[in-house]
């Protein structure tokens, strides 16, 4: 993948200025934490080990701190820099909490839920024979004020390698607590294992997960994911670039908390995806994505299966170059975003469908809006 960056991408489209955003990622269909195939500064949140080809810029995610998660309707404020010094680069980043997180935070806890909040991030990362990088985040909130204490506390650490073709990162979660009113959360371990394989144009791609949680009655949230995946780039011209991926996916989530009704459930499915990305103009770029689950079928505990409903998303956003400054946005649709219990530890914009009325929102033309600067 890292030839790709450099004779796909790197002309068309990073020639002009560093794309480096969620809106981007959300609007060719990708998940706003990073992209296993489709370049974007904003990977080094995955795979800490891409600052060694994403340095010197600095992002800012407009939004709103008070919102519990990060969606297109709902961004949460957040943003960092990064800096190369010599043979090493640097960065540190504001308010990237997770929305895995703090959905688990809801499951266990309910009403009485505490968010994280205050997180920073710590990055650093070289070119030792073999690009690396690593990431440590924290958090930590208490508030003794209110009737109830409220103490809120997390720690990751993140460890990302490129070598030739081959790209893999390990995402772990070392901690994390929170507590108020008799309602408690405790993480009892997680972890995220990313592999890309790039043979040309095409990128073979492997995904595992587990997370496990309790809460203060000792119940337990367990889910584990596993996912095998393909995608292609098509180069269509100068100025357009165009992916297809497929993933087969295999989602097994157990919950017998009881701040929500307990539940069992086992998902099989393949999401197929389609994005373009055109330079219209040399400071304009339009980027489009449709993606659907081709098949899909969920057990629940019982062993009763259904098959997943209609799941077609179409998102579209634009990028407004500046020389180095980059102004991303996804193009609103008039509707709204919604998500379901069943897509707990999943963002709403890869999983579950919007309710949208396929008009514009002239009056919101941008739902969710990014700065790069590039330095």
């Amino acid at each position: 993948m890292k030839k790709q960056i450099a004779s796909i991408l790197g002309i068309a489209l990073l020639s002009t200025s560093a794309f480096a955003s969620k809106a981007r990622l959300q609007a060719l269909g990708e998940d706003t934490y990073g992209s296993f195939f489709i370049d974007d500064a904003r990977n080094v949140t995955l795979n800490p080990a891409m600052l060694n080809f994403h340095k010197d810029f600095v992002i800012m995610e407009w939004g709103d701190t008070s919102n519990t998660l990060d969606a297109a309707a709902t961004p949460k404020a957040e943003g960092g820099m990064f800096k190369a010094s010599g043979n090493m680069v640097y960065g540190l980043y504001f308010g990237d909490e997770s929305n895995t997180g703090n959905e688990l935070r809801s499951l266990a806890m309910g009403a009485n839920a505490v968010h994280e909040s205050n997180l920073t991030s710590f990055y650093v990362a070289g070119d030792a024979g073999v690009q690396w990088g690593v990431k440590f985040s924290y958090h930590d909130y208490s508030d003794e004020t209110g009737a109830s204490d409220v103490k809120s506390s997390a720690t990751r650490a993140a460890f990302g390698v490129v070598s030739g073709d081959i790209e893999a990162f390990l995402n772990m979660g070392l901690s994390n607590t929170a507590e108020k009113g008799g309602n408690e959360f405790e993480g009892k371990g997680s972890f995220q294992v990313g592999v890309t394989y790039g043979m040309g144009d095409i990128d073979y791609l492997l995904e595992l997960r587990s997370i496990q949680v309790e809460d203060a009655n000792g119940d337990e949230f367990k889910a584990q994911y596993t996912r095998l995946g393909l995608a292609k780039t098509y180069k269509l011209n100068d100025k357009a670039t165009a992916w297809a991926s497929a993933w087969y996916k295999m989602d097994n989530q157990e919950n017998d908390m009881t701040a929500v009704a307990a539940f069992e459930s086992k998902k099989t499915y393949l999401p197929v995806s389609m994005a373009v990305e055109v330079m219209v103009k040399d400071w304009l770029a339009l980027r489009g994505s449709v993606a659907s689950n081709v098949i899909g079928t969920e057990e629940n505990a019982n062993g009763d299966k259904k098959t997943i409903a209609d799941s077609t998303v179409v998102s579209a956003g634009a990028g407004l170059i500046f020389g180095d400054l980059t102004i991303d946005g996804m193009i609103a649709n008039e509707g709204t975003t919604t998500c379901d219990a069943s897509t707990t530890t999943e963002t709403c914009n890869t999983e579950v469908a919007g309710t949208e009325a396929g008009t514009l929102g002239f009056g919101n033309m941008m739902s969710r809006v990014s700065m790069t600067y590039k330095f």
